[in-house]
């Protein structure tokens, strides 16, 4: 009998906290063009359906809501990947000395992923790396 009290009692709390993160995640206002990013720094190695090789560098971050115009993005779900393009060697030689440390971006511009080659929920083609705190 016992057991099956702790059990409720944890599907009740399990059910709370899952509530109290979804109003947090909603609460925020939408990331924009121009915002700061700041989570975790990784990289993805992955195949195109087409065959191509990829190598992604997403940024993992806390739930960020995006703004409701962008309609490749579920409306009322929170993001949490960010998929920094680096189109030049540049670009990879910032960010690979970082990988797996906490890092910001300025998200320049950024979109909810439209294709395969996104390999995060959201796309960010134009980034700036800001100084560590």
């Amino acid at each position: 009998m016992e057991r099956a009290v702790d059990a409720d009692a944890l599907r009740r709390a399990s059910v709370i906290a899952a509530f109290v993160l979804c109003v947090a995640a909603r609460a925020q206002p939408p990331i924009n063009d121009g915002d700061m990013l700041t989570g975790t720094l990784r990289v993805v190695h992955t195949t195109h359906p087409n065959g191509t090789g990829m190598k992604a560098y997403q940024l993992v971050s806390e739930p960020r809501m995006m703004p409701p115009d962008d309609e490749f993005c579920a409306p009322g779900n929170a993001v949490t990947v960010f998929h920094l393009f680096t189109l030049t060697e540049a670009s990879e030689r910032q960010l690979e000395p970082l990988l797996g440390r906490r890092v910001s971006v300025q998200a320049v511009e950024l979109f909810c992923a439209q294709t395969a080659w996104h390999t995060g929920d959201v796309a960010v083609p134009e980034w700036k790396l800001l100084p560590a705190d």
